[in-house]
């Protein structure tokens, strides 16, 4: 059985936070805010996962008003969910992810993003794709006041 989940996240950026997409740092004067690192990228995959598994989204398993969550990396939700959908018959074959952000360029960073993701999901980095895109100056994000990833997940059961 093939069942397909997308995911989508979206975090105001400010200044005084750490931009973390993929599970890397990002050397940029401006971060996202959130409860947790603000890992858009994590975060829409974690949605995608959950979707394509139908079990939820990443606010039911992972709320943001509990305290346990707070500043906490996102890798963890990751790896608690691959467990989840592990244990319900599922595994990941394939992720494809987009990253809107206006500033940094995100094109040395690419690959390393890469290959952290698939090694979080325990399969090949030959099955991850990560894309990274503008707002051409238009809106939230192209005005740099907000990140957004779009990610759709491939689970195979």
């Amino acid at each position: 059985m093939i069942r397909v989940g997308i995911g989508y996240d979206l975090h105001r950026l400010k200044k005084d936070c750490k931009l973390i997409i993929g599970g890397i740092e990002i050397d940029s004067n401006i971060g996202a805010y959130s409860h947790s690192d603000g890992d858009c990228l994590l975060h829409a995959l974690v949605d995608a996962m959950l979707g394509a598994a139908g079990l939820g989204d990443i606010g039911e398993h992972f709320p943001d008003i509990d305290e346990k969550y707070k500043n906490i990396k996102s890798s963890f939700f990751v790896t608690k969910t691959l467990e989840l959908i592990n244990k319900n018959g599922f595994r990941v074959i394939n992720v494809d992810a987009t990253v809107l952000l206006e500033k940094p360029k995100l094109i040395d960073y690419k690959q390393t993003i890469k290959i952290n993701i698939a090694n979080l999901l325990n399969i090949s980095e030959h099955f991850v794709n990560i894309k990274a895109k503008t707002n051409e100056k238009i809106g939230e994000i192209g005005e740099s006041l907000a990140i957004a990833s779009y990610v759709v997940v491939l689970l195979e059961g």
